[in-house]
């Protein structure tokens, strides 16, 4: 039975990117598809692994290495075509999750431990979409000031250009 931290991991994880994907820009958009894509697959991965006899700690360990290493390429590349900051803070956080699988697989850890350590893991990549989301908004509001204070610097350079050229011609012409 799922503890209280997964549903509370559960409910940043998809909060998080619903808001990255409705409030974002392009690189939040694609990260949270991304992350969300990942949750999804997840599952059938599960049942995959389980043809193969494994026990349910390798089962576990192998699908969380899959999805990790989907996600944290997915991550560097978005990162890298996108140039965001946020996403390879993303990629480096989801990248310790391998750390934490590696251990996992090597070692006698309990699974309500593991657990734990993979959905705070998942609460931090998410925390981290939307505050990238949050950058987002803030940069597309500072653009928004900035071009309508160039708009008003024009508008007064040409009001000040024509008044000059009105007393020029007018001049001439009396």
């Amino acid at each position: 039975m799922p503890t209280p931290v997964y549903w509370i991991c559960l409910s940043i994880c998809l909060g998080a990117s619903i808001f990255a994907l409705v409030k974002g820009d392009a690189p939040e958009r694609y990260g949270a598809l991304l992350r969300v894509a990942v949750a999804i697959i997840g599952i059938p991965l599960i049942d995959v692994l389980k043809i193969f006899h494994l026990s349910h700690n390798t089962t576990s360990g192998l699908t969380d290495l899959i999805t990790t290493a989907i996600m944290s390429f997915g991550f560097l590349y978005i990162a890298l075509r996108y140039a965001s900051n946020w996403l390879a803070l993303a990629m480096v956080v989801q990248g310790l999750e391998f750390y934490i699988d590696r251990i996992f697989l090597d070692s006698d850890v309990k699974l309500s431990s593991y657990a734990l350590q993979e959905n705070l893991i998942t609460a931090g990549v998410s925390l981290v979409l939307f505050f990238a989301a949050v950058s987002s908004i803030q940069n597309r509001q500072k653009k928004r000031r900035d071009d309508q204070v160039r708009a008003e610097k024009d508008a007064a350079r040409r009001a000040r250009i024509e008044a000059l050229l009105a007393d020029r011609l007018g001049g001439v012409a009396a």
